[in-house]
């Protein structure tokens, strides 16, 4: 994992250059013509820092990235927001951590949080999930969420796929998956609905929600426009950083919590390993966020760690 920070405060770049006061200004501006960036260690991991994203920049971050055979990288917000640089990684097939992956592994934990904040029971609750495309990741996921809830509908439009996992969840559980692709019908009943991969376009034109339904929008972060829905778009989360990489959050200054986190245990593995992780690393989500920036959160639970030090 290569780490990649935008820095284009000139004293904040130029803290570690041993170079007279006077001489700071006219270097900071020459590495920004020229394209130059520097490398810190950060114990085994490596941070390039640029202070500005022009052509050359990205020129040389190309070169560097075909001799060292960069894969997936985890990047400052201000790059996240940067145009020029995200269009640069999608053209040289770099993968931008962006917090997804470690969302949906979290799916559940987001489901309990809402619940828990309306201060209702998840085993009195009918939800829906938004699933086209079934791997044994999201077949894991989904019976995890399913066994928790009083009905659980699948809403999609490849229903074979699902067969064989309803067959085994009723043999197994006793439990029985209301696999359909009616969405209407379906998701009007729902109170919660979980979107794995629906695209903006399913979302609009093919369902209709519930007035006040919560959706948890795993694909993406995307504005969805409904005619008398008023219910909660969530898009992302916010990690309590687990205690064992608590000091990176300062180290890693300018990057998301719960981007950063996934970038630590990010691996082709098993659902079952990934799960395993989370559980020991005791991972939490502190809040969650809806498509306009607030924040959904329970102020009774899932206090920062760096506030669990504090005494009164």
């Amino acid at each position: 994992m290569i780490y990649i920070k935008l820095e284009n405060d000139m004293d904040k770049f130029m803290s570690n250059f041993n170079v007279p006061k006077s001489m700071k200004k006219f270097i900071f501006k020459a590495k920004c013509r020229k394209g130059k960036f520097s490398l810190q260690k950060i114990d085994d991991m490596e941070c390039i820092v640029v202070p500005e994203i022009n052509d050359r920049m990205l020129r040389k971050l190309k070169i560097l990235a075909n001799i060292r055979c960069w894969k997936n990288i985890c990047v400052s917000d201000n790059l996240m927001e940067n145009p020029d640089f995200l269009t640069f990684a999608s053209q040289n097939s770099l993968k931008v951590m962006d917090g997804r992956w470690l969302f949906r592994y979290m799916a559940n934990q987001a489901v309990e949080y809402i619940t828990e904040v309306k201060h209702e029971k998840l085993e009195n609750k009918e939800i829906s999930i938004l699933c086209n495309k079934l791997d044994d990741t999201m077949m894991e996921k989904i019976k995890e969420i399913c066994l928790k809830v009083k009905v659980c509908n699948i809403l999609t439009n490849q229903m074979k796929q699902f067969q064989k996992m309803e067959e085994e969840i009723y043999h197994t559980n006793g439990v029985i998956l209301n696999i359909s692709s009616n969405y209407k019908k379906a998701l009007l009943k729902s109170s919660l609905i979980i979107n794995f991969d629906f695209s903006k376009r399913d979302l609009e034109k093919k369902c209709m929600f519930a007035k006040d339904s919560i959706l948890i929008n795993l694909k993406e972060n995307m504005a969805i426009s409904k005619k008398y829905w008023e219910g909660k778009n969530i898009t992302f989360f916010k990690i309590d950083m687990p205690t064992k990489y608590l000091e990176y959050t300062e180290k890693f200054e300018g990057f998301d919590s719960s981007i950063l986190y996934e970038s630590f245990i990010y691996k082709n593995t098993s659902y079952k390993n990934i799960k395993k992780e989370l559980t020991e690393d005791n991972a939490q989500i502190l809040y969650l966020l809806d498509v306009n920036g607030e924040k959904i959160e329970n102020l009774d639970v899932n206090l920062p760690k760096t506030l669990d030090k504090i005494v009164i």
